[in-house]
């Protein structure tokens, strides 16, 4: 059992969220879409309970928990991917979950954690894949043998609001009947995924060697929009494992067009990009001047 007090304690910090839970929402209903997420965070919490973890709070449609060690943490990242993936789908719309956890020293009370551990854990969860774990340098030194050999490297980065460059460690998890098996991201096609984003005359290529942009107002902005609806920080797209990840921070919304499909709006949300299609900051793709188009290369 983790302590429960104010003096700092070494743990595992583990992050879970359900990825896609917002535009279910739109999807199939409020009711029902808060029931299948009621589930899915239930069993979570039953995978992190079942391996002697603590959960300190929900978080959204997701969770928080602390474990005595990475050991455990990594044994409930299996289990909670493998439960997770068998939970019924009665609405044709299969959830899944990203993973973070780290290790370190926190202040614990009876009702929350604090500290840098739990900071970086919460950046890590940023760059977690549906169905994958990130993890970190300081939980895979702890980490038994037999888990240190299927934890695999993936380029480190520097996390926002953290300024050292952090090592960063991937569990790839997959569930074929009680057979658990752990991969890793294969790092050759990883290098070679890559978005290109044109406007005008301008075109940026996201990959490993430049794994965000900024879009808006701002003069800094990578692809800068003059349009006043448009934010000056309006969304950024950001290289998370090995998908493309499109974060909306503004005023008025940010229009996606995926090719083959009909437009929405993306308000305080993000949304894996697919394929190839067209951006619009603050208004439709088809009243814009200033459209983005992007293409997954």
């Amino acid at each position: 059992m983790i302590a429960a007090d104010s003096d700092p304690h070494d743990c595992t910090v583990l992050f879970a969220d359900i990825a896609g839970s917002t535009p279910l929402y739109a999807r199939i209903g409020d009711a029902a879409a808060f029931l299948l997420i009621e589930n899915c965070l239930k069993t979570v919490r039953r995978e992190i309970e079942g391996q002697g973890g603590r959960v300190i709070k929900n978080t959204g449609d997701g969770m928080l928990a602390v474990f005595a060690n990475p050991n455990v943490a990594s044994e409930a990242v299996i289990r909670i991917h493998n439960a997770v993936t068998e939970l019924p789908d009665a609405t044709s719309h299969k959830l899944a979950v990203r993973l973070a956890f780290h290790s370190g020293p926190v202040i614990q009370n009876a009702d929350d954690v604090f500290g840098e551990t739990v900071n970086v854990a919460a950046r890590l969860l940023e760059l977690a894949s549906p169905g994958r774990a990130i993890t970190s340098a300081e939980a895979i030194r702890q980490l038994r043998p037999e888990w240190r050999a299927l934890a695999h490297p993936v380029q480190s980065r520097t996390l926002r609001g953290v300024s050292r460059l952090t090592e960063l460690f991937e569990l790839h998890c997959e569930s074929t009947g009680d057979l658990t098996v752990v991969q890793s991201i294969n790092l050759d096609e990883v290098d070679a995924v890559e978005l290109r984003l044109d406007l005008g005359e301008r075109s940026v290529i996201l990959n490993a060697q430049k794994p965000s942009v900024r879009l808006g107002r701002d003069p800094l902005a990578d692809l800068r929009i003059t349009d006043t609806r448009a934010s000056r920080n309006h969304a950024s797209i950001e290289l998370r494992g090995d998908k493309f990840v499109l974060v909306d921070r503004s005023s008025n919304g940010t229009f996606v067009a995926i090719e083959g499909e009909k437009e929405f709006v993306l308000s305080h949300e993000e949304i894996v990009l697919r394929k190839r299609g067209s951006l619009a900051l603050g208004r439709s793709c088809s009243e814009t001047a200033q459209l983005i188009n992007y293409v997954c290369l």
